[in-house]
């Protein structure tokens, strides 16, 4: 009998030990790649809208096999394409990171830059004139690629690739290497920050001419324009209109569009075809730097941006936004596909979100009774200027619009005023006009911690040494625009700040989650995926637990 206890608590004890090994072996495993994917303008609730005419690859597979969270914001404004990729990779806000916008006023320099200008460098793959000063320089903290790299001692591979080079540079970091599309040539091209030459893979993906393929033919709705009930109708007076358009309706005539443009491959930043063009070369990009099949663990961040520009021309209610997304699904589902043939569900790991959201178009809500209206700033400029000269003896305002205002400190300094009391008097002003819901002087920013509220959300956008004297603040729905067509993004309204994020692949389960996140958690889950470093600025959480239950 005693033997067998023993014999019986040997087994127990093996047992246990076999647990823990299998658990240890577990932890320590990491997808082989991580594709992170950003849709530029995406409200989540395309998805939904949508449902009935996606195919079963795409979203669906995302939403039915993946993990969802539905409650994901971003917890800041300005709602803009810079701060947004920042924030995702680098797990923070524009508090810390420093991406203001995409473009934003530096004091020292009396201009306004763009996110990504980097003095010195030049274009590789453009022309003599494309303008090739360009990196991720102006980020101040690093992203999670970055601590990827340090942590493998650089030999994991970190790519970029966008339509946009903003949508590039800032996802690959410091460290890792962007790609973006040049209209001009219709070639992705990158600069001298990264290295002199393309690398062979891309030459021969650029060698195929692909941009003059898909604007050969006319825009067409994928499916019978009739089943598109889901958006309204195609004929409005909402929509913009492409250069050389006389309405923006069905189908979209891009040979002659071609042609009244010169045969400029910009046009295509015009289309849906700009997304399955980036499709193609993330393909391109994993077979031609074998990402995923090294000892370590490589990044791809992918920007699809269609949605961006026809949302911005045509609005979230269009025709033309269904149409690319629904498309922008086939090509979703043609990507996954190949990581499922060529990698195993098991090893690799996927996030889908977006860098900001977008407003329907004033007219178009205004029109359903639903209290909107474009805002103008511009018009409330004289009776601003005019109130400071009056009171202060000069108008200080140097630059600024309708987010912010920077004004002449050295001259508030000689008049012997106190630049925080200027700065909450020009605040108090403000409110007067109409569609201003609020302003805060930077003073205020500084002094004061906000914990909830749109105020916790401007002081997340407000950096120290980069933002202006005072933020500004829109109504709900009023949108700073002198137009009368298409719409935008920027605010700290839920229409902009909600944003879809979708996890699948490695490690993630079947699920759904309605709790509170941000934006900002997505790195440090990235992170903890792969047992690496989170990025130096993190202020996120990660979601891993949440996976888990």
């Amino acid at each position: 009998m005693i033997y067998y206890l023993i014999g019986l608590f040997l087994l127990l004890n093996l047992n246990d030990l076999n647990k823990e090994n299998e658990k240890q072996a577990e932890i320590n495993q990491t997808p082989s790649l991580v594709v992170g994917i950003m849709v530029d303008q995406m409200r989540p609730e395309y998805i939904y809208r949508f449902w009935n005419h996606l195919g079963e690859n795409g979203f669906k597979r995302l939403v039915n096999g993946g993990f969802t969270f539905t409650n994901t914001h971003f917890n800041y404004m300005p709602t803009s394409t810079g701060p947004g990729h920042a924030s995702v990779w680098a797990g923070s806000t524009p508090a810390v990171h420093g991406v203001m916008g995409n473009s934003w006023y530096v004091r020292e320099l009396n201009r306004s830059i763009n996110v990504i200008e980097i003095p010195e460098f030049e274009a590789v793959g453009g022309t003599e004139e494309t303008d090739g000063a360009k990196g991720p320089g102006n980020m101040l903290t690093t992203t999670v690629g970055d601590e990827l790299r340090l942590h493998t001692n650089n030999r994991s591979r970190v790519i970029g690739i966008s339509r946009k080079d903003r949508g590039a540079i800032l996802p690959a970091g410091h460290t890792g290497d962007a790609y973006w599309y040049d209209g001009e040539t219709g070639n992705f091209i990158t600069s001298t920050y990264y290295r002199n030459e393309l690398p062979d893979w891309l030459v021969d993906f650029n060698d195929l001419r692909l941009p003059a393929e898909y604007l050969s033919e006319p825009w067409e709705t994928l499916y019978p324009i009739a089943t598109y009930i889901e958006s309204r109708e195609d004929d409005n007076t909402y929509e913009g209109l492409i250069r050389g358009q006389e309405a923006p309706v069905f189908p979209h005539d891009l040979p002659y569009l071609m042609r009244d443009h010169g045969h400029n491959y910009g046009l295509l930043n015009s289309t849906p075809f700009s997304d399955k063009h980036l499709m193609r070369l993330a393909i391109a990009a994993i077979e031609g730097e074998q990402l995923g099949h090294g000892d370590v663990t490589d990044i791809l961040a992918i920007s699809f941006s269609a949605i961006d520009a026809v949302g911005h021309r045509y609005g979230p209610a269009s025709k033309e936004i269904q149409d690319a997304f629904i498309r922008l699904d086939s090509y979703l589902g043609t990507l996954l596909d190949y990581l499922e043939e060529n990698f195993g569900k098991e090893n690799f790991l996927v996030f889908l979100t977006s860098d900001h959201g977008g407003l329907h178009v004033p007219e178009y809500l205004a029109d359903q009774k639903i209290p909107s209206k474009r805002i103008n700033f511009a018009d409330y400029v004289p009776e601003l200027r005019q109130y400071i000269t009056d009171k202060y003896g000069q108008d200080f305002i140097i630059a600024g619009g309708a987010y912010e205002l920077f004004f002449d400190r050295d001259y508030i300094e000689s008049q012997g005023l106190n630049l925080g009391e200027v700065q909450k008097d020009i605040a108090r002003y403000l409110l007067r006009f109409e569609g201003v819901a609020g302003a805060l002087a930077a003073e205020t920013l500084i002094t004061t911690e906000f914990t909830r509220g749109i105020p916790k959300i401007v002081q997340e956008g407000f950096n120290k040494k980069r933002s202006g004297d005072v933020m500004i603040w829109l109504e709900p729905m009023k949108y700073p625009s002198g137009g009368t067509t298409g719409t935008g993004h920027g605010s700290p309204w839920v229409y902009d700040t909600h944003a879809p994020m979708h996890w699948y692949g490695a490690g993630v389960p079947h699920g759904r989650s309605a709790a509170r996140t941000y934006i900002t958690d997505i790195a440090s889950t990235v992170a903890t995926f792969l047992n690496s470093p989170f990025p130096s600025g993190n202020t996120g959480n990660p979601l891993n637990d949440y996976m888990k239950r």
